[in-house]
């Protein structure tokens, strides 16, 4: 077995969006390892075939489904306390989230309210009600999935973004606190993804935005998933997906004005 299958082997793991997407390629993974899982979502269809398909594909799979809208605090708080006293867990993914990308100017406050009630507070509701229960046991692991515009802002993506610089902040400082407590955490930061997600996006992403988006290789939301398991068993915090994530990553810490004098030649061009 590798070395990240055994590290979340028997493990019980809550795992939000995991119906679709990078979600749904870590609920594989995660099946093939011989772990618990709790699927998050919104929709129960969608968790349904989902369950469903894991234990086709995945012998003895352990899957449990809990419908639940993350940016309910109180439905979070009431609904996921009762499974995780039947079901302790081990660890934490955040993976939910949504993206619309659109020009500041054309958005709405609720653009806004809508990407931080679920990127962000939706990922704060959970951990709330996890992370307790972790640091009681004195191990754990939490994961949150952010975004390379957790670390860098492009045209089109105000509102995405300062949900995912939340995070970002957010999951920087929740790695000091828990540490002490033994409890672990990362953060992936990917760059753009095929999933239904992404498609949904180019329908409204403005042309500059596609422009700028179009210089980064697309990443497969399996390629995406296993990156972030095998950052977790190795107790990485940063984790960044390929090759041109990890340059773009590193040029903007090292030459922030080289890549936003790139960003804006591309969006020029648009």
């Amino acid at each position: 077995m590798a070395n990240w299958m055994s590290h979340f082997s028997g493990r019980h793991v809550i795992l939000t969006g995991g119906s679709s997407g990078i979600g749904k390629a870590i609920a594989h993974d995660l099946a093939s390892a011989g772990a618990k899982m709790t699927l998050i979502a919104r929709r129960s269809s969608l968790l349904d075939e989902t369950r469903e398909d894991l234990r086709a594909r995945h012998a003895n799979a352990e899957v449990h489904v809990l419908p639940l809208d993350i940016a309910d605090e109180a439905r979070v708080t009431t609904d996921l306390n009762a499974h995780l006293d039947v079901h302790p867990p081990d660890i934490l993914v955040n993976n939910a989230g949504i993206a619309r990308p659109g020009r500041f100017l054309e958005q709405t406050n609720q653009d806004f309210r809508d990407h931080m009630n679920i990127n962000f507070f939706g990922m704060v509701h959970l951990t709330r009600v996890v992370a307790p229960r972790l640091v009681e046991r004195g191990w754990g692991h939490i994961a949150n999935v952010g975004s390379l515009l957790s670390i860098m802002g492009i045209y089109g993506y105000t509102a995405y973004a300062s949900s995912k610089f939340a995070m970002q902040g957010f999951t920087e400082c929740l790695r000091a606190e828990l540490k002490p407590h033994g409890v672990s955490v990362t953060i992936l930061q990917p760059p753009d993804t095929d999933t239904p997600q992404h498609s949904a996006e180019l329908e409204i992403m403005p042309a500059e935005t596609r422009a700028i988006a179009g210089t980064v290789k697309m990443l497969s939301p399996e390629k995406v998933g296993r990156a972030l398991l095998e950052g977790m068993a190795a107790g990485k915090f940063e984790v960044i997906p390929g090759v041109d994530g990890r340059v773009t990553a590193w040029a903007h810490r090292w030459m922030p004005g080289v890549v936003r004098w790139y960003c804006d030649g591309s969006q020029a061009k648009a």
